[in-house]
């Protein structure tokens, strides 16, 4: 439990000081404004996040080994209605905890619903899945290459024109659908801060 309790101080430690650091830079390349349109069917974004994750047991998961790792993942997407937009990103994993192993995938197949159209920040829910290739050697993997899931709720900055904030909780699951071994998975619970960029058509 002390070892949890500090994993999550450190996590929410970490994504303040990310926070800090990207309103300090976007405070200075220009104003927010909410009157631009944050969302349009036609728009496109291009974007990295990173952040931190560390396994935990939600309702269905069977996680036992502590896990620890860094995250980031590139990702670009078109928005197909005002509200939907389809993307992918790629994952890439520094585990530092129980080893030293890294993890590299595509989340190819991902999309975002954002609850509203206007104001400075949107919300939005998001999911996606993938495949992954991890070096991690865990109990609750059976092999190299596994599926990757994820599901979770973020925030992203309106700006009119440069680069969006942009912070995401999420669950993130790997497991071998049951293609080897007892594949029990990993579920982890990960904190994401980056920058977009929304690319919005001539009109």
């Amino acid at each position: 439990m002390d070892t949890w309790l500090r994993i999550v101080q450190t996590v929410f430690r970490r994504a303040h000081l990310l926070a800090f650091t990207g309103a300090m830079v976007l405070g200075l390349s220009g104003a927010v404004r909410a009157d631009a349109q944050p969302v349009g069917q036609g728009f496109r974004t291009r974007g990295l996040t990173g952040g931190w994750g560390h396994s935990w047991r939600p309702i269905f998961g069977k996680t036992r080994t502590d896990i620890s790792f860094v995250a980031f993942d590139p990702r670009m997407g078109w928005f197909v209605t005002d509200r939907l937009e389809l993307y992918g990103e790629g994952t890439l994993f520094f585990y530092v905890q129980p080893e030293p192993a890294v993890a590299a995938g595509l989340g190819g197949f991902a999309g975002r619903y954002y609850l509203k159209t206007s104001g400075r920040w949107i919300p939005y829910v998001h999911a996606g899945m993938g495949l992954l290739w991890t070096s991690l050697n865990v109990p609750e993997i059976d092999r190299i290459f596994n599926f990757q899931l994820f599901v979770g709720i973020g925030w992203r900055q309106t700006r009119a024109r440069g680069p969006c904030l942009v912070f995401e909780f999420r669950n993130h699951h790997i497991s071998n659908a049951g293609t080897a071994g007892t594949n029990l998975g990993i579920n982890a619970a990960t904190v994401l801060a980056g920058v977009e960029w929304v690319l919005r058509p001539s009109r």
